[in-house]
């Protein structure tokens, strides 16, 4: 397979533009890039990026050449290795090579731990060995980095979990939470990130793989929880953070002081947020789905210069770009003006 990706132009350049600099390979699958770096319609040399991927025989990448992309303009070649499973559990960092052509190379690892001046110029993941293919740990590139992995592990939760539970109708746009209790043991998958300084995070997610708690340890015995509350629209509804959720109150004291709060529409789109310590924001929508018309608690009381709410607007013309935004006052107060402009 070979493919080269030529811009039209090329077909008709004038005299004086900068040809191909790159001969690839011939014999190997490869695909063929060129940028424009500099605009083609002017006088003077044509400034381009030329890339060569090479693929081996099973269609995997093998092989990114940069023609000419280093300093010293000589081809900087990134090699793409697998294991013997045909899993690329290594990342190399490119090394420039002798050439500057875009031909296929050999010797690239070698040539990348001779310019690093390091044994291990490349990221790994240590994989487990199952069919998930899960990954256990992740080493950044340099020897200083080989003894402080990123650790990861698979479980189940336990009996810690709050559960949250939101309610919410379309017609009202009303919403409501509840804590009932906590999940079942082996209801969430959990999620253990240990990262190179020994910091661990927890992350929970049920089996639609939304995430409802990211957990801080702060210590051994201390912990920073932030859920994520969903309605029966499986809609992000509230979230609550560690100083809400340490008491596992959801008096609405607590919501509006310390919670992040939602409401949609019946098409999915956010029309109303509410942040902590904060008015609520408001949101309105053309048929489109394009934000038209958004008030802030600031924009939304009448104790204002103008005695009226305001709104800030967006136009659009008929490609979808933003022509203009704007402001403009209402007399007319209250949530059921909001609705009636909802299309």
């Amino acid at each position: 397979m070979k493919k080269r990706i030529i811009p039209v132009w090329m077909l008709f350049a004038a005299s004086g533009i900068l040809s191909a600099q790159a001969s690839p390979s011939s014999g190997e699958n490869y695909i063929y890039t060129k940028t424009n770096l500099s605009d083609p319609s002017l006088p003077g040399t044509l400034k381009i990026a030329e890339t060569v991927q090479y693929f081996d025989g099973l269609g995997r990448p093998s092989q990114v050449v940069g023609v000419k992309a280093s300093p010293s303009g000589k081809d900087l070649v990134t090699q793409i290795p697998y294991d013997p499973f045909g899993r690329q559990t290594e990342s190399w960092l490119p090394a420039p090579m002798p050439t500057s052509n875009g031909a296929i190379q050999s010797g690239v690892n070698a040539a990348a731990q001779a310019y690093y001046n390091d044994s291990t110029p490349f990221s790994r993941n240590n994989m487990e060995a199952s069919p998930l293919n899960r990954v256990l740990s992740q080493v950044q590139p340099g020897s200083d980095w080989q003894q402080h992995p990123v650790g990861l592990e698979y479980e189940v939760n336990g009996n810690d979990v709050n559960k949250y539970t939101a309610t919410y109708s379309y017609a009202t746009l009303q919403s409501s939470i509840s804590l009932s209790g906590t999940y079942g043991e082996s209801q969430l998958y959990k999620n253990t990130a240990t990262d190179e300084d020994g910091n661990i995070s927890i992350e929970f997610k049920d089996k639609d793989g939304q995430t409802i708690l990211i957990r801080k340890m702060l210590s051994a015995t201390e912990k920073a929880d932030t859920y994520y509350v969903y309605n029966e629209y499986h809609q992000l509804a509230y979230v609550i953070p560690p100083l809400a959720s340490v008491s596992g109150a959801v008096n609405q004291t607590t919501l509006d002081q310390l919670c992040y709060q939602y409401k949609y529409d019946e098409r999915n789109r956010l029309v109303e947020k509410k942040l902590p310590g904060k008015g609520w924001e408001y949101m309105v929508y053309d048929r489109q789905d394009r934000l038209v018309l958004s008030q802030d608690p600031n924009l939304g009381t009448t104790s204002n210069s103008f005695n009226a709410q305001g709104w800030m607007f967006t136009k659009y013309d008929q490609f979808g770009r933003v022509v203009y935004t704007g402001f403009f006052a209402v007399r007319r107060e209250g949530r059921p003006y909001r609705r009636k402009l909802i299309t």
